[in-house]
């Protein structure tokens, strides 16, 4: 585990960079400047639901920042891997196109990647 000698203050560090990494991995799907704000609500929400059941569950250490690093960086590295599909899908709203509507097929490889990738975290961590 890479992450075997972490102190909770390295958890604390690394759940901030990944709940930063989230929101700039997806600032680019909002396409309004005024509301480009909301690119904090992913992480900072995920952050208070994790933070809440942990609390309510009694759950001590380091695990609820380790939930919390593994879910965004899970997601920041799933846009990151489909940037060409939701870039092409952001290029046809900008130009007031219609966007496509994603096939049961291409949500469940979206599907498939994110668990594979959060895996992947997971095992490292």
């Amino acid at each position: 585990m890479l992450t075997s000698h972490f102190s909770r203050a390295d958890w604390w560090i690394a759940a901030v960079v990944a709940g930063t990494a989230a929101a700039v991995a997806f600032q680019s799907l909002i396409l309004e400047r005024k509301n480009k704000w909301k690119v904090v609500v992913l992480p900072l929400g995920a952050a208070l639901a994790i933070g809440l059941d942990s609390a309510a569950r009694q759950y001590e250490g380091n695990t609820p920042l380790m939930l919390y690093t593994l879910g965004m960086l899970g997601l920041a590295l799933t846009r990151v891997v489909f940037a060409r599909y939701i870039g092409r899908q952001i290029g046809r709203a900008r130009a007031g196109e219609q966007v496509e509507i994603p096939t049961p097929g291409q949500i469940t490889i979206f599907v498939v990647t994110l668990m594979a990738i959060m895996l992947a975290i997971a095992v490292t961590v």
